[in-house]
């Protein structure tokens, strides 16, 4: 077999292998799990036509959990299958992402494995929020922003990359307003690069701007369809409505929270979230949304790596991971907001995994020998994932004994 057979049977393999863990005991928990109680309920008038209920949120992601609905019934894998698969997308768009930053088959493998056992992904992949389908498609619009960053001299193949970023960049927005953010990252970065990659402003501002509104326009359509019964002329007014309506309902969040966090607590994994803990019978099933330490205290240590690698080579790996992770981190430090809960850290805890793959295997010096370090990271953190799996599975537990997971008094 070819080694370009064997390493795309090995990525299937492992996606594969992510579905079925992703989906196995995805009824745990049986009631809605966290921010469910809305979402749901959103995705079910959706689906049946009716004005939707959670209307401070863009309706694609909510209609993408309707459409599992619709396929799997009004039940916990009805609600939950399609946050599954857009689980293993994600983990598919980080292998693609892994490709096009390192061009190393090795290194994107160990940053798959990774991002796989990072908690974050996960607890994402089994509950239907928003964040879970707003990152899958974040993560493929960063990967083919990379990958034409990288693809120098050929200016037809950076605007096919460019052109498919764009698309995936307006169905980001059209889950949840937290992609722009990255958006105008993508953007900044491409105008800075323009004029050495051979790219007009046109073609930027067809491939990053029209192609995304695009996408995002397009998505209203059946709110529009459903909630506008004015005359055709006025459909402009009644979409522009629609984003006064989600700006004015953003700004007026609650400002409390039983797990409210700030965000210089989340990369030290201070605050996590207690997405389910119930009762069953003489036990209790718990979900928690915990990174996995070995990435996410590991990730830290490797981001100052990369920072000072950006700083004294200006290599272009470290500088894109530092670049992309303080994208998602950013915003929530410059932008006022009422409220932040720890689940805002989940793209920027993903990237994390670039860093720690960069700082084992990836720096120039001695990398061949230093593939040893990353396989050891890889192999200590799936350790750490199952030793933390029955407390993020929903596992059935006595009902003290989620105590010997509860490092810090934080966590409880």
């Amino acid at each position: 077999m070819r080694p370009t057979a064997r390493a795309a049977l090995l990525w299937v393999c492992l996606l594969v292998a992510a579905q079925a863990l992703f989906l196995t005991a995805i009824d745990t928990p049986r009631s809605h799990d966290f921010d469910e109680s809305h979402y749901i309920p959103a995705a079910q008038r959706l689906m049946a036509w009716q004005p939707d209920p959670n209307p401070e949120h863009p309706p694609l992601g909510k209609m993408l959990i309707g459409t599992g609905i619709a396929l799997f019934g009004d039940r916990p894998l009805g609600w939950r299958v399609m946050s599954t698969v857009f689980g293993t997308l994600t983990l598919a768009g980080m292998v693609a992402w892994g490709l096009a930053l390192f061009r190393d088959r090795t290194l994107a493998l160990g940053a798959a494995l990774l991002t796989l056992v990072n908690h974050l992904l996960y607890v994402q992949a089994r509950i239907a929020m928003l964040d879970t389908f707003t990152f899958a498609f974040q993560v493929w619009a960063l990967a083919a922003v990379t990958a034409a960053f990288t693809a120098d001299d050929r200016p037809g193949t950076q605007r096919r990359y460019l052109a498919f970023a764009g698309w995936m960049l307006g169905c980001a927005v059209a889950t949840k307003w937290s992609a722009l953010f990255p958006w105008a990252a993508c953007l900044a970065l491409m105008l800075v690069t323009r004029r050495r990659r051979h790219l007009t402003g046109w073609e930027l501002a067809r491939t990053l701007f029209v192609y995304p509104a695009i996408a995002y326009v397009a998505c209203f359509v059946p709110r529009l369809i459903i909630e506008h019964h004015g005359p055709w002329y006025s459909v402009p007014a009644a979409f522009v409505d629609m984003q006064t309506g989600m700006y004015n309902l953003q700004r007026t969040v609650p400002a409390q929270h039983a797990y409210m966090s700030h965000w210089y607590q989340w990369p030290l994994l201070q605050r996590p979230i207690w997405y389910a803990f119930e009762p069953d019978g003489a036990h209790v099933r718990g979900v928690l949304l915990l990174g996995n330490p070995v990435v996410m205290w590991g990730g830290v240590l490797a981001l100052a790596v990369c920072a000072a690698d950006t700083l004294r080579r200006r290599t272009r790996e470290p500088f894109l991971i530092l670049y992309f992770y303080l994208t998602f981190l950013l915003p929530w430090i410059v932008v006022p907001r009422r409220l932040s809960l720890y689940y805002y850290y989940y793209p920027a805890g993903m990237t994390l995994s670039f860093a720690l793959a960069y700082a084992l295997g990836g720096r120039p010096q001695n990398a061949m020998s230093r593939r040893g370090a990353l396989w050891a990271g890889v192999a200590v953190a799936a350790g750490v994932f199952a030793y933390f799996f029955p407390i993020l599975s929903g596992m059935p537990l006595g009902r003290s004994d989620f105590a010997r997971w509860m490092w810090f008094r934080t966590w409880i």
